[in-house]
């Protein structure tokens, strides 16, 4: 497991994991997700997007956005979809499905959107 700072290579945006699920098959019928580390501890869903890009937007809550500034416990490339045995605390969910280095945060907001609900804009 390596501490990855966010901003430079990749910001995240992290999900609970009950809904986070139902947004990554969403993604993943579409053909439209990318890499997810899954934090069995905490029960989130870290989708990996453009560096820059998490903050843009005004994601439904109890979704956030990490930019510069935080730092993501990214677990090794072999560490994917295993069963949890109470080692370690993340692995990959999916690690670069269709060869995508990042998931495109238009089509997460959309699946996420459709699995909270519609955001709904202050002023």
């Amino acid at each position: 497991m390596r501490a990855r700072p966010l901003g430079e290579w990749f910001d995240a945006v992290r999900v609970p994991e009950f809904q986070g699920l139902y947004a990554f098959t969403r993604l993943r019928s579409a053909g439209r997700g990318g890499p997810v580390v899954e934090d069995r501890v905490r029960h989130v869903l870290h989708w990996l997007v453009p560096p820059g890009t998490a903050g843009r937007r005004d994601w439904p809550p109890g979704v956030r956005a990490l930019g510069r500034g935080n730092i993501l416990a990214v677990p090794p490339a072999d560490r994917v979809g295993q069963p949890w045995t109470g080692e370690g605390e993340a692995q990959w969910l999916v690690y670069r499905p269709s060869g995508r280095c990042l998931t495109d945060p238009d089509a997460l907001y959309a699946a996420l959107t459709r699995v909270f609900g519609a955001v709904e804009s202050c002023g």
